[in-house]
């Protein structure tokens, strides 16, 4: 049951990590996070206590067994001599479980944070590839924009120049028409 809910546990995490979108900073935060609860006293205090327990019990159990099978022949000695046997070797599978679960811990936290690392920088390729478009994008717009408005300088004075042209031409006659008659009243 504990070992489904380990799991479970790690899949909603690794889901989590793979899906979210806060990018690097909240990988970081996660794996210190983790690093954090592995470290932490509770957790080495358990896998400490776990083997000193398993340590401790054995030699009590042994000396328990080896007590009652001096006391009470036949057998009952004999069944105390397994019951010590089968503790030692219990002791030792304990031991041998708890460092296998530390161990497999161990590697689920690694490939957690190996799972979020490549998540990370996929996260920055995508990024990068996206500002890059964006300031492909903003260069194009930019020349866009920047033809546009030479065009509308060039509508411009060209619009000015007409508007000038034909404001002019009425004195221009008015010119030619004094010089006209200027030339008519004296001789050259």
């Amino acid at each position: 049951m504990n070992a489904r809910l380990f799991m479970l546990g790690l899949g909603i995490a690794v889901g989590y990590v793979v899906g979210a979108r806060a990018g690097r900073e909240r990988y970081d935060q996660m794996k210190g996070k983790a690093t954090e609860l592995w470290e932490s006293p509770r957790v080495s205090k358990a896998r400490s206590s776990v083997e000193d327990y398993a340590r401790t019990q054995a030699p009590i159990l042994r000396d328990k067994a080896e007590a009652v099978a001096k006391a009470t022949p036949g057998f009952v000695a004999d069944t105390a001599k397994d019951v010590a046997v089968n503790a030692r070797e219990f002791a030792g599978t304990a031991r041998d479980t708890a460092k296998d679960f530390a161990e497999s811990a161990r590697e689920s936290a690694k490939d957690l944070a190996d799972r979020a690392s490549a998540s990370a920088r996929d996260v920055v390729g995508r990024v990068t590839e996206t500002a890059d478009d964006v300031r492909e994008n903003a260069t194009k717009t930019a020349a866009e924009l920047r033809e546009r408005g030479e065009n509308a300088i060039d509508r411009a004075f060209t619009t000015a120049g007409k508007a000038r042209d034909e404001a002019l031409a009425p004195l221009d006659d008015e010119d030619d028409d004094e010089f006209d008659e200027d030339s008519r009243q004296s001789p050259i």
